[in-house]
This record gives C-alpha cells, structure tokens and sequence, in this order.
C-alpha cells in the first residue's frame, strides 16, 4: 500500500521546469479563475501562441511546444479569432498556429466525462506542452460543487493528466456578484476544493478605466503558488490596434496594488463557510491559519460581509450567547439551471455518453491544417456583530 523512503534518501531540492516561468509549471494543474467577459479568453490565447513560438510572455520565458485547447465555454467562431490578433501582438507568424489545436467537443452539452477525460489523457502521453480547459462549469456541469468528493475526484483526474507531462491550465468562474464584495474577496466559485488540487492558482479581474486614465488594464492576483514566492499582482495592459492585441506589464493604480489584510480576511472568511456553518470560533482559528489576520480583523471582515448580504450570522442559543455563520448566498445558487447528476456511481467516476463506438470525441478545429496531434516540438516531459440573526 505504501512505499517506505528514509527521509535522507528524498530528494534534497525541488527541481522545477516551468511552462511559464515561476507562474505555471509543466507537469502541473493551474487554475486561472475571473469575472465572465473579463478577458480570460485573450489572455490564454496570447499564452498559448506564446507557446506554441516559443517567445516570452509578459517578460517571462516559455517552453516551446504544442498546445491543446479544450473548449466547452465558447465556439471556435468565437475563440478563432483571438489567435492572429495575439501572434501579431507578440510578433509572431501564423507557423506557430500550427502547434495549436482547438479541440471541439461534439457534444457539449454533456460535459467531459470519464471517456473524455480517458481521451486527454492519452493526448497529454503523447508530448503537449500545454493543455487548456475551458471552463470548469461548462466542462463538469454535472459535478455538484458543494461536495468536496466530486471536486477533488475530478481535480485528481485533470492532475493525473498533468502528470503525463503537460502543464494543465483550468478556466474557471467567479461567483455571482455580492454587492459589497469584489471579485478578489469572492474568489473562484467553490475555491476552497478547487484551489486545494491546484498547485498555481490565479485570479483576473479588470482594473475601473477611471484609475487609470481609461487604459484597458487587468490585474492578475496569484492566489497560490507551492512552486515559486508568492508575487505581488501584476498588471497588464491591453492595446488593441485594427488587427492586433498585445499585452505589457504595467504599473497598478496604488489602491489596486496588493490586496489588504482585511480584504484578504474577507477571501478567507468566504472559503471557510463554503465548507459549511462555522461556531465563531471556529471561523477566527481557519481565518487566522489561512490569512494570518488576528482576530480583531477577522470580526471587522464578518461585520462587513454580513452587512452585504453574503454571510448569515446564527444565534445557536445557550448560554454565553454563542453563534456561528453561514453563507447567505449558497453555492447552488451560482449553478442555478444546471443538471447536477451526480459524478460517482458506486466508486467509478459517472461515464457520459460523449463518445461514439469508435472512441471519438472530439473534431480539430480548424488552427491547423492536420487534425491530428503532431510531434511536440520543444517540450520537455515534465466584539458584536452587527446583522439580523437567524435561531437554528
């Protein structure tokens, strides 16, 4: 069951080949969560050809290799178009589109099941640098995101992929808006499970133009990183011309600069509850853990999610006055509308019927002249709260 190492004979360093450099590394799940419409699709694109020329991207170096995108969220009609505007943004010919392929679910409305994921990880065997997903949502519509074992099982399937070789990079979603709440504080919808099988986990959201002269400038957050220091946000700007889109490093307005304690205690605070209803105590200890904000900090960011409407604060009675807190806005709210089937049956993940008797499963759309999977170039293998309170 086990196999036994001393602890002398482990690896004395961790040896790390990066996809891109100290953000995403090969053989790794990344997870890359924003606002819809914020401009994730761009930013992944720019990536992807990045790649696929092997040229650096956003003053940090790439492995060159072949990319496969994996899209639920969008249509190629749609998608298609982002490509030769980003290669000619980074100076780069239409060749490296040909280490590009869009891979076309034939169905997607059922979602990526254990056939579909079968069939990427077969893909990622056979020498891609970078694979991506678009989206999580549109992608596992019948996962139920309150329940950790259907997160983690699926989480655990994109890593073993990832294991194959490839760096995997996951699109994901914010939650619906909370008045009071940015983007930052509300995380990636069902983040607590998500970001746990992730090893870099990022979060894109759009800096007001009114900070910044009316510039297109997007601030990128690093919500974890186990391989490289936790960096500042960066911010990056967008400058569109008739037929390119480039992208450059560009300084924040002070106020979006680096996220503070508090809205950082907030961000935890969220994570905490969607786990399920937390004793007051309790909240305090995990926030203090995964925030490192004091207690006094912790309280100023209950009082303030809870006048927005986003937490729930609940009287348990007894004495002493005991309470705890809950989300207000529940997670099956944000998947409203969607089939939650659940994802196991017995211990086997559910199997769709994506695929046909031949095993396929997806069409190659259209990037590249050959639909099928070509050599990989260059890759490598790798005190009181205020707020009504509700007795339970």
């Amino acid at each position: 069951m086990f196999r036994v190492i001393p602890a002398h004979q482990l690896p004395p360093r961790l040896e790390v080949s990066w996809l891109w450099e100290g953000m995403v590394a090969q053989g790794t799940l990344a997870l890359l969560g924003g606002p819809g419409g914020v401009g994730k699709s761009t930013l992944v694109a720019a990536l992807e050809v990045a790649v696929a020329a092997g040229v650096p991207f956003l003053e940090r170096e790439v492995v060159q290799g072949e990319v496969l995108h994996v899209d639920y969220d969008t249509d190629p009609r749609l998608q298609g178009p982002w490509y030769p505007k980003v290669a000619a943004g980074l100076g780069v010919n239409g060749e490296a589109l040909g280490r590009i392929r869009y891979l076309e679910p034939q169905d997607p409305t059922k979602g990526l099941g254990e056939e579909g994921l079968k069939a990427l990880l077969e893909m990622a065997r056979q020498g891609p640098a970078l694979i991506v997903i678009d989206s999580w949502s549109a992608a596992f519509p019948f996962v139920d995101p309150r329940r950790s074992d259907h997160v983690a099982e699926v989480m655990a399937y994109l890593k073993e992929i990832a294991r194959a070789g490839p760096a995997v990079l996951l699109l994901d979603h914010t939650p619906k808006p909370v008045q009071g709440l940015t983007a930052l504080e509300r995380g990636v919808a069902g983040s607590f499970y998500k970001l746990a099988g992730a090893r870099s986990a990022f979060l894109l959201t759009r800096v007001p133009p009114k900070l910044t002269g009316g510039r297109d400038v997007l601030k990128l957050d690093a919500l974890k990183n186990n391989l490289a220091p936790l960096m500042d946000p960066l911010g990056i700007e967008r400058v569109w011309g008739p037929d390119t889109l480039e992208f450059a490093l560009t300084d924040l307005p002070e106020e979006e600069a680096r996220p503070s304690k508090l809205e950082l205690a907030k961000r935890a605070v969220l994570e905490v509850l969607e786990e399920g209803p937390k004793p007051r105590k309790e909240v305090i200890r995990l926030v203090a853990e995964r925030a490192n904000a004091g207690e006094r900090t912790t309280e100023e960011a209950l009082r303030a999610l809870v006048k927005a409407g986003g937490v729930e604060r609940l009287a348990l009675g007894g004495q002493g006055g005991a309470v705890a807190y809950r989300l207000k806005v529940a997670p099956s709210e944000l998947t409203a509308g969607l089939p939650q089937t659940p994802l196991r049956d017995g211990a086997a993940l559910r199997k769709t019927d994506f695929a046909d008797e031949e095993g396929q499963k997806f069409s190659a759309n259209g990037l590249a002249e050959d639909p099928g999977l070509a050599e990989n170039p260059g890759g490598e293998a790798p005190p009181s709260l205020e707020g009504p309170e509700v007795e339970i």
